[in-house]
């Protein structure tokens, strides 16, 4: 048999063994223990060259800012005597502690001949004899388990990393490897086991222990066991973290470290309105728990300086073919485009805090509320409290009013926070305390927080804060602005100080009843107030359903969460007992109108070419664009009528409201199919005739960036003899009813 042969062999070997040998898969918790100190050492940072030397000193400013020691650079064969080669003598000389990734040139890792093998032997030798005794250790390659991003296949990796022992190892030189990417533990101990085997392991194991294909750093993988084992897994960071830590142990590996990990803007923007400020919550998240597992020696964050995935973006466009995960070889960008991301001072700040700190409580809850507790080196106690995305505790169930007065609150940031606190949510608040506070959560109560009780789905919203409220037979939340009480607020949108109130104007009063009221605190502002009422068979599918208020409240805030404009929820509530079938309500800002839809499209319908100084493609065109950014978001209305569709101006710019949304579907994860457009579609373009039906499907398909199939022209047709078919069927029955 071949070398090759009995590589795979060997490492099929090593898998059976670690799965159903060892105990390392069950024995590690997903719950982190407090009691770790988190090193002076353990945060550090990748960074790259420009073109232009002076981008140097911004690197070095920027790093010194940040108070970092520790920084990572990609090496490769150009780099001598290159900006690379430039930018690493620099930061040498200015005293921080460099991990050196070599890496040989794609083309070479992709076919690691014999003639290969030898320049990278050179390489090796040049890098030895001008850095060997001036960086902390070499990092041996990169991503093997990813061919299309290092060009290696994993038993060619093993030769490079071979070679680079048998270079480098006499001159005492500490190699690190093999820089797995992702949570791929099979991968892992597929390369150690042969490491280990060929007499080279590795004094420190390095992976890139990437959370974000799951999104938030706190939630269990999905994808690593299937969505069905999800909960019996339990992979979530923590847990990874150990896992990973265990299976280098085995293999002779003392220390692990994460040397990548990132949230990039672009997924960013598919889940926020907000992607600079999620970066800096996730961020946060991600550190604290990291630092917290006691399995990790160091973390180095993703790019300083980047378009797409920096703590800085650099201002260019595009992304290197080779991602930067596997090498980060260069910012493209000019320094006068540099623009300092929320997420660099998120950074900063938790090194300033943490660097040197003890971890004296760790709470992190399987309902996505997490707090931890810490010592830090200037002998103050630290707390840090969020919720997992959509989440809010009110504050009244951790801190009374006399403690939050002895501490000095701050957000991500570093910035003070000047409004009362009200409760903790998505974004990571920070209480620091001169003397030790006695507040100590049990597991037990821990677990008894559910940041969305009842399935309440809280807003992301600047200025904006959140008080879930029960009082009496009453449960809801409330939404508070920057100056109002939220105590008093709440008290005073409790249904029985809504019925209360004088109604404005009443708007529908058949199924349901929506009215407008005066804002019982802002007598400038009305707010508008729907009361639902579970009728006939309704009385029973409610029953196992949220109630009508909580999915306004619901969907309205996950439609703001993506962009999508609906009046801003105030207030629900709902009974606590049969909150389904009994009468709820949904408080909402009032939309002051221009006009709707339907009145537009009906004058369209007529002949009109404008309608109220608009014309007609403007209008058309506004509706067909938000209709599509609504289902690019994954936001099925599922009542998109005209009448459901707001129109304002402003400086002759339509802006587009969609009320009514307590039918909405929102999805998470497939995208909307055609179909599912058009079964939208169909109800919004009911008042309007074919000509413009074929316009506003003209601009539909021009912001979706595909063309509909001819289907959508039977889709409307339908819905056209089914509305034609039911007031038939009314008038009928009308009929009938006369007679009698």
């Amino acid at each position: 048999m071949t070398s090759r042969t009995h590589y795979y062999l060997r490492s099929a070997k090593s898998i059976f063994h670690s799965i159903f040998t060892t105990r390392f898969w069950t024995v590690h918790s997903s719950k982190i223990q407090a009691g770790g100190l988190v090193e002076n050492d353990f945060f550090g940072i990748n960074i790259a060259p420009a073109a232009d030397p002076s981008v140097d000193d911004f690197i070095i400013e920027r790093l010194q800012e940040l108070g970092l020691q520790h920084v990572r650079m990609n090496f490769t064969y150009d780099s001598i005597g290159g900006d690379a080669e430039r930018l690493l003598q620099r930061v040498i000389s200015d005293g921080f502690r460099v991990l050196l990734t070599l890496m040989p040139p794609y083309e070479d890792a992709k076919n690691f001949s014999v003639e290969a093998q030898q320049r990278w032997v050179d390489f090796l030798l040049v890098v030895e004899e001008k850095y060997g005794d001036k960086i902390s250790f070499l990092e041996i390659g990169s991503t093997p388990n990813r061919g299309k991003w290092s060009g290696f296949e994993p038993a060619d990796y093993i030769i490079a990393w071979r070679i680079a022992n048998e270079e480098l190892k006499a001159s005492g030189i500490v190699l690190a490897g093999p820089n797995v990417s992702d949570f791929e533990p099979l991968c892992s101990i597929q390369l150690l086991s042969e490491m280990q085997f060929r007499g080279y392991a590795p004094t420190i194991y390095t992976n890139n222990l990437f959370v974000e294909r799951v999104i938030q750093p706190e939630v269990f993988d999905h994808r690593a066991l299937s969505r069905f084992l999800t909960n019996v897994g339990r992979l979530n960071l923590v847990k990874k973290a150990r896992v990973m830590k265990a299976i280098g142990q085995q293999f002779g590996a003392d220390k692990t470290i994460c040397t990548y990990t990132c949230w990039t803007s672009k997924r960013l923007r598919r889940w926020s309105i907000s992607p600079g400020r999620k970066k800096a919550d996730y961020l946060i998240r991600y550190l604290i728990i990291a630092a917290t597992t006691g399995a990790l020696s160091r973390v180095y964050w993703g790019p300083l300086v980047c378009n797409r995935d920096g703590l800085i973006n650099d201002g260019s466009t595009g992304y290197p073919k080779i991602d930067n995960v596997a090498f980060y070889k260069q910012i493209k960008g000019d320094l006068a485009n540099f623009v300092v991301e929320e997420a660099f001072y998120a950074y900063a700040s938790i090194i300033k805090m943490l660097s040197g700190a003890t971890c004296v409580q760790a709470i992190n809850g399987d309902k996505g509320f997490h707090h931890f507790i810490f010592k830090t080196a200037n002998k103050k106690q630290l707390h840090i409290i969020w919720t997992t995305d959509r989440g809010c505790v009110a504050v009244s169930q951790l801190y009374t009013p006399e403690q939050l007065e002895r501490g000095y609150i701050f957000d991500a940031l570093g910035n003070e926070v000047e409004e009362k606190v009200l409760s903790f949510n998505e974004h990571p608040i920070f209480i620091e305390f001169e003397q030790e506070e006695s507040l100590r959560l049990s597991e037990q109560q821990a677990a008894e927080i559910d940041p969305q009780p009842h399935g309440v789905v809280f807003g992301l919203m600047d200025n904006i804060r959140y008080l879930p409220w029960t009082e009496g037979k009453w449960h809801g939340a409330v939404s508070v602005a920057p100056g109002e009480d939220g105590v008093k607020k709440a008290q005073a949108l409790l249904p029985e100080q809504l019925l209360s109130l004088p109604q404005l104007s009443v708007h529908r009063d058949q199924r349901n009843k929506v009215w407008s009221i005066q804002h019982p605190l802002n007598p400038s502002a009305r707010l508008v107030v729907k009361e639902n009422r579970a009728q006939g068979i309704k009385k029973f599918t409610y029953r196992f359903k949220a109630s009508k208020g909580q999915r306004h409240w619901n969907n309205a805030w996950e439609m703001l969460r993506r962009g999508i404009k609906s009046p801003m929820p105030i207030a629900y509530f709902e009974q606590t007992t049969d909150a389904g079938i009994t009468h709820n309500y949904y408080v909402c800002e009032y939309v002051d109108a221009a006009f709707s839809i339907r009145d537009a499209f009906t004058a369209f319908g007529q002949g009109q070419d404008d309608y109220q100084g608009f014309s007609k493609e403007q209008v058309i065109k506004a509706v067909a664009n938000y209709s599509c950014k609504m289902h690019d978001e994954k936001i099925i209305h599922h009542d998109l009528t005209g009448g459901n569709l707001l129109v304002t101006t402003d400086n002759n710019e339509l802006t587009i409201t969609a009320i009514d949304i307590g039918r909405a579907n929102i999805l998470f994860r497939k995208s909307l199919t055609e179909q599912q457009r058009l079964l939208d579609l169909m109800r919004c373009c009911y008042k309007l005739n074919w000509p413009n039906r074929k316009l506003f499907i003209a601009y539909y398909t021009d912001a979706y960036g595909r063309e509909f199939s001819r289907r959508w022209q039977s889709s409307l047709a339908y819905y056209d003899w089914k509305q034609k078919t039911k007031k038939k069927l009314k008038r009928i029955l009308k009929g009938k009813w006369k007679k009698a």
